[in-house]
């Protein structure tokens, strides 16, 4: 296969820009193009010595008035990694336009990946999780780095209980900043769920605190945050986490739901005994009640809680527990 590192005479810059290339001519139209820069290497030592110039391939497409994200194009043409930000001076001082590498050999691949990874998909949510692995394997061996396959894959591995390879799977997106992107939230909440459903509440946990680190505030990743450790028997990082997401949104029930079992639980020995739950220390007891506007002790109550869902929404699955504290 070739390499997408081109040595100097490849420039397409006469090349027709119709397919896909935009912007260049058009400064109404947000840039989107494959560009080049040189650089030169040295080959061999002594008089043989000689200066060798090769080509780097860039995918840059516009993301602000003055701010264009760069990324590499890997030896399968497809851009990979995360991206990086850049002003107009410097793409116009340092790069230069490969307009028939965009239109022949760029585009058509990004075209094919994503169709691999549609079909993965597809795969997945018919139940069929063999197809659905060999379709995302295609898409990783393209770009090892694409979030969406890792994620596939990853959901595929929780779906058959393969709790060595979810781990693996697990540590990679860790390591990626684009899996945590709000381009991809609806699936980094679905895999956080899915660890959890499947018992690996410390994988849980940590993934969520990796989310909150790198994504901007949100009541729902905080909740699924307290849901995992509520899974732990972690009362006072459950409770942090369910007052953080109420500090968002006072009424996201969830949440609410989440600090009333911890006020229902507190000083009941025969419910935490039903549910498997530890004692709830007295001022995470207090915390949860001013959380949920009521205190330890209420003559009646009605609770609910979910184990699953995404976003925060019950799921079909879930888990009502009522309880009714006696007078």
């Amino acid at each position: 296969m070739e390499d997408a590192r081109i040595h100097t005479g490849a420039d397409g810059r006469t090349a027709d820009a119709r397919r896909g290339c935009t912007g260049l001519d058009n400064p109404d139209e947000p840039l989107k193009c494959v560009f080049s820069t040189v650089s030169e290497i040295k080959v061999g030592t002594g008089t043989t010595a000689k200066k060798q110039r090769s080509k780097l391939l860039w995918y840059v497409q516009q993301c602000g008035f003055d701010q264009f994200g760069v990324r590499k194009i890997n030896p399968q043409f497809v851009p990979v990694g995360d991206e990086r930000i850049i002003d107009q001076e410097a793409l116009l001082t340092s790069y230069t336009p490969e307009v028939e590498i965009h239109n022949t050999r760029v585009e058509p691949a990004m075209i094919a990946l994503k169709k691999t990874i549609v079909k993965g998909d597809k795969h997945r949510e018919k139940g069929e999780p063999l197809s659905a692995e060999m379709e995302y394997a295609k898409a990783l061996d393209v770009d090892e780095t694409n979030v969406r396959a890792i994620f596939g894959l990853g959901l595929v591995y929780l779906g058959r209980s393969d709790k060595k390879n979810s781990r693996t799977v697990f540590e990679q997106l860790l390591g990626l900043h684009a899996a945590f992107s709000e381009e991809h939230k609806h699936l980094f909440n679905e895999f956080g769920i899915q660890l959890r459903k499947s018992g690996l509440f410390d994988e849980a946990v940590q993934y969520y605190s990796r989310a909150v680190e790198l994504t901007e505030a949100d009541e729902n990743l905080y909740y699924n945050l307290a849901r995992a450790f509520y899974e732990k028997n972690d009362w006072e990082h459950s409770v942090e986490f369910a007052a953080r997401s109420l500090s968002i949104k006072p009424d996201h029930d969830h949440s609410l739901n989440l600090c009333k079992v911890a006020v229902a639980l507190a000083g009941n020995d025969d419910l935490r005994a039903r549910y498997g739950k530890p004692p709830v220390p007295d001022a995470v007891a207090r915390k949860a009640g001013r959380c949920a506007g009521i205190e330890p002790g209420a003559d009646e109550m009605t609770i609910e809680i979910s184990p699953a869902g995404v976003d925060g929404r019950l799921s079909s699955s879930s888990l009502m527990m009522e309880l009714e504290q006696e007078k």
